[in-house]
Order: C-alpha cells, then sequence, then structure tokens
C-alpha cells in the first residue's frame, strides 16, 4: 500500500496551476513587448513627421518667402499610399508681420497610420528675401559676359 508520504512528485493541480502562472507570464511579456514596439512606431512616425516639417521650412527659407507664396502652394502630401506606407500633408498659413518683409509662417504636417491620427506643427518668422537672391545694395553683381578690350583675356569674366 502507497502511503500519502512515500509518494514523490507533483500533484496534477500544482501542474495546472503552474502552467497557469507561466503561460500568465508569457502573456503579459508579449503585452509588453507588442505595446514597446507599438511606441516605437510612433515614435517613427513623429520623427518622420518633424523631419519633413523642417524640410518645407529650409526650402522656404532658402527660395524665399515672397517667391514661395507666388508659387502658389501652400499644401502638399509626402510618401506613397499605393506602397501601403504613411501619408504625411503639409500645409502652411503664411502671413505678412508688421514690419516690412517680415513674414510669419506657420507649418502643419499630419498623417494617419493604423486607425490613429497624430500631427506636428512649427511656427517661424521670416524675411521676404531667400538665401539664393542677392541683394542689390550689397555692391555684388552676377558676372557678365561683355568683352572688355585691353584686359588681355578673351573678353568674358
Amino acid at each position: 500500500m502507497v502511503t500519502a508520504d512515500s509518494r514523490k512528485g507533483f500533484s496534477l493541480i500544482e501542474m495546472i496551476v503552474a502552467a497557469v502562472l507561466l503561460s500568465g507570464a508569457v502573456v503579459t511579456i508579449c503585452a509588453i513587448g507588442n505595446r514597446s514596439l507599438g511606441g516605437v512606431k510612433l515614435n517613427r512616425e513623429n520623427e518622420t513627421a518633424w523631419q519633413l516639417l523642417d524640410r518645407q521650412l529650409a526650402l522656404i527659407d532658402y527660395i524665399g518667402v515672397e517667391q514661395f507664396m507666388e508659387a502658389g502652394q501652400t499644401e502638399g502630401s509626402f510618401g506613397d499610399d499605393d506602397e501601403g506606407g504613411t501619408v504625411y500633408y503639409w500645409s502652411s498659413n503664411i502671413t505678412e508681420g508688421e514690419a516690412d518683409n517680415i513674414y510669419r509662417v506657420d507649418m502643419l504636417v499630419s498623417w494617419s497610420a493604423g486607425g490613429r491620427a497624430g500631427q506636428v506643427s512649427a511656427a517661424t518668422v521670416f524675411n521676404g528675401t531667400g538665401s539664393t537672391q542677392l541683394s542689390s545694395d550689397s555692391g555684388e553683381s552676377a558676372p557678365s559676359s561683355d568683352n572688355r578690350e585691353g584686359e588681355g583675356g578673351s573678353g568674358t569674366r
């Protein structure tokens, strides 16, 4: 006859409790990992939106606010929806400031991915001229191709 004191091992109930605890721990770890990956994706989308916003503001600064307004494109999109990627939409609102040749630029980049919508915005102030133009009062001029005699060269500068 076998007594309860002489048996070695675990009972069925102890095994079921251990399996439930182990599976609960695995599910918890997987949920934490999934949430962490979702946060990484959201951070990547946010960082991409800031980079695109910065790129648009740099373009406006480079060509000049007045030339940007003359072009007439105050909104657009980045990305390709055909590839299943995230499409970022940008829009700008440019208002003339109180001082001459000063403009306030409000830029907004928005996107929608995975049922979540996000947006980033920035506001800055630019002067009207871009860095691609030479100021007329600086005394600099573009090279000319007029022929000058007596300079000892081909005549072009």
